[in-house]
């Protein structure tokens, strides 16, 4: 039997390419690493990320792939029904500015924490992906803006930056080498800094078919940061198109998808009506 990844290319067609880049993003490398908790973090990522119908596909050919194997292989008891429990919204928990501010102030420990905790705040602060922010330099920078074409959507996206960004940016291009290797790696960080940040407002969040209470922190993932870019900024006053072209969406039925549930803003007339 080859390697995990010779054999998705092997029997996954078309596929294959996708679901190898959605099992390294979830911390799946070979075999061993097929574990219960890593099956969730990549069906996970796959809702997060891809249509419902590509999620249907890679599951599929995922089953199928490892169907082959089944007999040579410890695979968790329930892994075929992973990928087809009912869909249901991804959690949405955002980080509000005020708690921004105390990871801007967080300590970290190592190179590690650091590049994790300025990536992170990068997405918050401009509304980009990861993957996009490792690609920025000094010429994406004009006057003030910050201007990138979304290597996922081809949208082009113009951001105000401050002194600050602009530092955080430098930095990230200067320490690439301090990545995590693994989404599950990437999460786990952001889950302590948060914690260390004191993100632990009591949270109430369904996932998994339940109703889960717990602090803030335990929530949060890498996906948190572009959900709190677009929950801010909506916040603000910012209109749906604002949001699009800062995040990068095709359209503003994408955005609206990353604004979490909060507290509205509505104006004085309208709250007259409630009061």
């Amino acid at each position: 039997m080859k390697t995990l990844y010779e054999e998705i290319q092997r029997h996954g067609g078309k596929a294959a390419p996708c679901l190898v880049k959605h099992l390294r993003a979830s911390g799946i490398t070979d075999w061993p690493e097929l574990t219960k908790a890593n099956l969730h973090e990549l069906r996970d990522e796959l809702r997060r990320t891809v249509a419902p119908n590509s999620v249907k596909t890679y599951a599929a050919e995922l089953r199928a792939i490892l169907g082959r194997f089944e007999d040579e292989l410890t695979l968790p008891k329930d892994w075929r029904t992973i990928f087809q429990a009912k869909a249901e919204r991804p959690v949405k928990t955002y980080i509000t500015p005020e708690e921004l501010k105390r990871l801007e102030a967080v300590e970290t420990r190592n190179g590690e924490e650091e590049i994790v905790r300025v990536q992170s705040l990068l997405e918050a602060y401009t509304g980009a992906r990861v993957s996009d922010i490792m690609r920025f330099t000094s010429e994406n920078i004009a006057d003030g803006y910050l201007t990138y074409t979304s290597q996922k959507t081809s949208v082009t996206a113009t951001v105000p930056v401050s002194e600050k960004t602009m530092g955080w940016i430098e930095y990230a291009q200067s320490h690439k080498e301090d990545e995590p290797g693994s989404l599950v790696q990437r999460n786990r960080i952001i889950r302590r800094l948060l914690k260390r940040a004191g993100v632990n407002a009591t949270t109430k969040v369904y996932k998994g078919g339940k109703e889960l209470t717990g602090e803030k922190w335990e929530f949060c993932s890498s996906h948190s940061f572009r959900i709190s870019a677009a929950t801010n900024m909506a916040a603000a006053g910012a209109s749906l198109t604002d949001i699009r072209f800062t995040l990068g969406h095709t359209s503003e039925a994408m955005s609206s998808r990353y604004i979490a549930a909060g507290r509205p803003n509505l104006s004085a007339k309208a709250l007259a009506y409630f009061r």
